[in-house]
């Protein structure tokens, strides 16, 4: 324990990674700190926290917590710097981690770009913008913690290592109660530990090792599974079972039973091709997970032949592959708000780089055929410095446009909002039921960054790598705006609120929060023919557009 705390300290007290921690910290969230914003999925605090949806699906971490820390209680500032920090604190603790192994044989920039691409990485933003952002900051913290346990029990392999493997399982069980994609963030970073040890020329029997993490894999599951049960008949929550789809592995596996289970998962593999490969063309976190891919991928090969070890390329292919895990248990494409494995494989790529380029200054500093060798060197050192730190600025550049995105979408919202409350607090009994039908779009102006134009130049790009498996395939993404890239910054909290949980009560809540007070239609028997007849009305805000049915008013978007 004194080691690790040592490896921490030794970081956060360099001058450097503090630096560049911090200024990834400021640039990339500071806009989302101080600008507070309600969208999908941010008004039912009450039904996730008090109620406890949120533990029914698994994630019972945070409804736990509002236990002690009310943090159902909407207060915007402080949950998203409290994330923030403890997302800063998650990622030096995966820094600490790859220190114990590399130490100085990686250079403390390294650590220090390493830890910022990782907390700037702009796929965060798909998660983060909700309150209390999912749990991630405390996911990742946990899945580190737990990383640093399991490492430490295979350094006192034999009796000793059963406290540090068990320490490793309640923290993964603790991160995946955050959030269930954390469990493919765990298995990623164990074979990152591994094939870091092998690219530090620490020869451990790697099969008893992955037999040790998949122990302790298992055992945070059924920890999860049993404390699912726990809080559930603890709190009374069996009323809620139906509300939301169970998130346990047995049902999400229930996909492969259907009858059309394999056609459906050959259209998921492309769908995966598509999102986590094509949209590199368009999406800056997409292309920085492949620019890691490729270094991985190449570094591996170059490691296992010049070692001739071929366990250093098969750690890699692990790494790579076990994100297509979650995709197998759910049948479907991993969207990019569960997608927190990808931060941590492109920080990775980085620090590949970085630890190549330090590995090839050491060999030119020795090289007598090289009379500027110091200049030479310098001249790396500092070429690779900047170009990161060029990523790193582009990272956050482009974090802080989907936070500002967002922004602009609830101004949308508000502005939308406050019209419809004119007018039916004006022209309409509004102790009636309102239901809100047809679909709402946000202005174009306000998300064209999330759609790439039809006929552009990145599109015909896009399609003819889509062509080459399915000339249909990029149709899927199609929307109005043109081919949908980015996601979550692109969803309107209107269009959402219709019909949240079956009905428009999100929206009434959303309403009241905003100081107007509507009553939402809770007869769902009465919402289809609402739609079939306001299918032939007037967008709002066009005149015609509200019309009072005598037992409730409908509002037509």
């Amino acid at each position: 324990m004194k080691q690790w705390k040592e490896d921490f300290l030794t970081l956060w007290k360099n001058k450097w990674y503090k630096a560049v921690l911090i200024a990834a910290a400021v640039c990339s969230y500071g806009f989302l700190i101080t600008h507070q914003t309600i969208g999908i999925d941010d008004t039912p605090f009450d039904y996730y926290f008090e109620e406890g949806l949120i533990a029914i699906v698994g994630r019972w971490v945070l409804f736990l917590l509002n236990k002690v820390l009310h943090i159902a209680d909407f207060s915007p500032f402080m949950m998203d710097l409290a994330g923030v920090v403890l997302f800063m604190a998650a990622v030096t603790v995966f820094s600490t981690l790859l220190y114990s192994i590399l130490g100085d044989k990686l250079p403390m920039w390294g650590y220090a770009l390493f830890a910022g691409i990782f907390l700037s990485s702009p796929i965060i933003s798909e998660v983060f913008t909700y309150y209390l952002h999912n749990g991630v900051a405390i996911g990742y913290l946990c899945s580190a913690v737990s990383l640093c346990f399991f490492r430490q029990g295979l350094l006192q392999w034999g009796k000793k290592c059963v406290k540090p493997f068990l320490g490793a399982a309640v923290f993964l069980w603790i991160s995946i109660g955050c959030y269930e994609s954390f469990m493919i963030v765990w298995l990623v970073g164990v074979f990152l530990l591994l094939l870091t040890e092998r690219i530090a020329d620490i020869r451990r029997k790697v099969f008893p090792a992955l037999v040790a993490a998949g122990v302790v894999a298992v055992t945070g599951l059924v920890l999860r599974s049993l404390m699912i049960a726990l809080v559930t008949g603890l709190f009374g929550l069996e009323y809620l079972q139906g509300e939301a789809v169970q998130r346990s592995v047995t049902e999400m596996l229930a996909w492969m039973f259907e009858p059309d289970a394999r056609a459906l998962f050959h259209m998921t593999l492309k769908r995966v091709f598509v999102m986590y490969g094509v949209f590199a063309y368009a999406y800056l976190p997409i292309a920085v997970f492949m620019f890691a891919v490729v270094v991985m991928l190449l570094f591996g090969l170059w490691k296992t032949i010049k070692n001739k070890d071929l366990w250093v390329l098969l750690l890699t292919l692990g790494c790579l592959l076990t994100p297509l895990l979650l995709v197998l248990i759910e049948g479907k494409v991993t969207l990019y708000r569960a997608a927190q494995f990808l931060p941590l494989i492109c920080g990775y790529g980085v620090l590949l780089v970085i630890y190549a380029v330090r590995n090839f200054v050491l060999w030119l500093s020795g090289c007598e055929r090289w009379k500027k060798r110091k200049l030479w060197c310098g001249c790396i050192n500092g070429v690779t410095v900047v170009a990161f730190c060029v990523l790193l600025f582009n990272q956050c550049s482009d974090m802080n446009r989907w936070f500002y995105v967002d922004y602009l979408k609830y101004e949308d919202a508000i502005n939308t909002m406050n019209q419809i409350a004119y007018e039916l607090e004006r022209e309409y009994d509004i102790s009636k039921p309102v239901v809100f039908t047809g679909i709402y779009e946000v202005p174009k102006s306000n998300i064209e960054d999330a759609f790439v134009d039809y006929g552009s130049e990145t599109f015909y790009k896009m399609k003819r790598l889509t062509d080459l498996v399915d000339e249909h395939l990029l149709e899927k993404y199609y929307r109005n705006y043109g081919v949908w890239v980015v996601q979550t910054p692109s969803l309107s909290v209107i269009d959402w609120g219709r019909y949240a949980f079956d009905t428009d009560e999100e929206m009434a809540r959303f309403f009241a929060m905003h100081g107007h007070t509507i009553k939402p239609l809770l007869d769902t028997s009465l919402y289809e023919g609402a739609e079939v007849y306001s299918a032939s009305l007037p967008k709002f805000p066009v005149k015609g557009s509200i019309v009072d049915m005598g037992d409730y008013i409908i509002v037509h978007l």
